[in-house]
């Protein structure tokens, strides 16, 4: 792909090969099970800034092979997004409020507790023709497109409010997506788009950042640049904080006579930003390599905990399997298969007091880190060692690289 995802300009520019990877939720049931592989590269736009994949991934061959494989979003803020939409000209308690996939389904009871009398969810099976009532935002994305988007608004009148939750990021044909959110729309309705915030992952130059799922990358700045094709200009964008990675839930409303214009200073900033992110990864690929050397030094591996898709990028694309023994996770299910790419097995917690293992890399969230670390009082006591694959963590092992 050379052409731009969003403005569709052909200034798309690689600015990181991370190669071939898997899927990180396809896990393997044997270690020598063959494993897809797909290319990953990342690239900046320079007509508009945006980070994105140069090559996404089928959203077919993104479905998850256990149906016991979920995601979770942040929710701690979602009030404030409903009290912030309650302030919006023209929204009122017999408004019209459509929420786009599972995700939204939190937000929807927020609004009906506020006294919203209209909300509703699109069916994904009887609307879109998933698969299944419960679809991932990975087949969302691709099944929402205008025509289906045009039929719901015909069916059921269009939205006053359409909210989309952590959809966005995922989509293989944004322009199309967002402007099948447009069509939801009444004149002069409104669009709340939630995505993670990538700033500052970009800024700390994390690479557990990028994950095969998310297509666009977006800060601050570059998200108002997808509502052109939604017909619509924003009103408001809230971050909301979080370890690893803040959201930003932008507020727009539609109004097809203006359309929004970004400012180049702030398309050079990104463009920077996403340069010094590419430019940096060898030189963090050798220092991890040689700390976790000085780690293994005494002859015990390492081992990582969190089968999920941070610890996959962290040992895959950095290549830094050898080092570890395998991975610990707590959801039964995970134990007994090998995390992909890797191919390191995943197990219980006990596993990390056979002896074997010194130093335990965290590959979960930094506000779960202390109640995992208090579950295995037991290695810590015989001389283990946690540390955290994350920048935005205070046990992060970036605090021990050399620089």
């Amino acid at each position: 792909m050379t052409r731009c995802l969003i403005c569709r300009s052909g200034r798309l520019e690689r600015v990181l090969d991370l190669g071939r990877q898997p899927v990180s939720s396809h896990f393997a049931r044997s270690p020598d099970a063959t494993t897809r592989l797909y290319t990953l590269a990342l690239a900046v736009c320079r007509g508009c800034g945006i980070v994105q994949l140069m090559q996404p991934v089928p959203h077919g061959d993104l479905v998850p092979p256990f149906d016991w494989i979920t995601y979770r979003e942040p929710e701690t803020h979602l009030d404030r997004v409903v009290a912030h939409a309650c302030t919006l000209e023209g929204l009122h308690r017999g408004s019209a409020v459509v929420g786009l996939s599972v995700k939204d389904a939190t937000t929807l009871d927020r609004f009906r507790n506020a006294g919203f009398t209209h909300v509703r969810s699109i069916d994904a099976q009887a609307e879109l023709g998933a698969g299944k009532a419960d679809a991932g935002v990975e087949s969302i994305q691709a099944l929402f497109t205008p025509e289906r988007a045009q039929a719901i608004a015909e069916r059921h009148g269009p939205a006053d409010l359409v909210i989309a939750r952590h959809v966005a990021e995922h989509a293989e044909r944004p322009h199309e997506f967002m402007a099948a959110l447009g069509m939801l729309l009444a004149p002069d309705g409104y669009l709340i788009v939630e995505v993670p915030d990538c700033r500052a992952n970009l800024q700390r130059q994390d690479y557990t950042m990028i994950w095969e799922e998310h297509v666009l990358y977006f800060t601050p700045e570059t998200l108002p640049q997808t509502l052109a094709a939604a017909g619509c200009v924003p009103v408001a964008a809230d971050i909301h904080p979080f370890p690893f990675e803040d959201v930003i839930v932008l507020y727009a409303r539609k109004d097809v006579a203006r359309s929004h214009s970004w400012d180049p200073q702030s398309v050079l900033r990104n463009i920077a930003l996403a340069t010094a992110y590419g430019a940096a990864f060898p030189d963090w690929t050798t220092r991890h390599r040689a700390l976790l050397e000085r780690f293994t030094a005494d002859g015990r591996r390492l081992a990582a905990y969190g089968a999920g898709h941070l610890t996959a990028a962290f040992i895959n694309f950095h290549g830094l399997a050898d080092y570890f023994a395998c991975v610990i996770d707590d959801t039964a299910q995970k134990q007994g298969l090998f995390l992909p790419g890797c191919n390191l097995p995943i197990a219980a917690r006990e596993r990390l007091l056979a002896g074997d293992i010194g130093h335990c890399l965290l590959g979960l969230a930094p506000q779960i880190e202390d109640k995992v670390i208090a579950n295995n009082a037991e290695f810590i006591a015989r001389g283990g060692r946690f540390h955290s694959m994350f920048t935005d963590s205070p046990r992060s092992i970036r605090n021990l690289v050399a620089v």
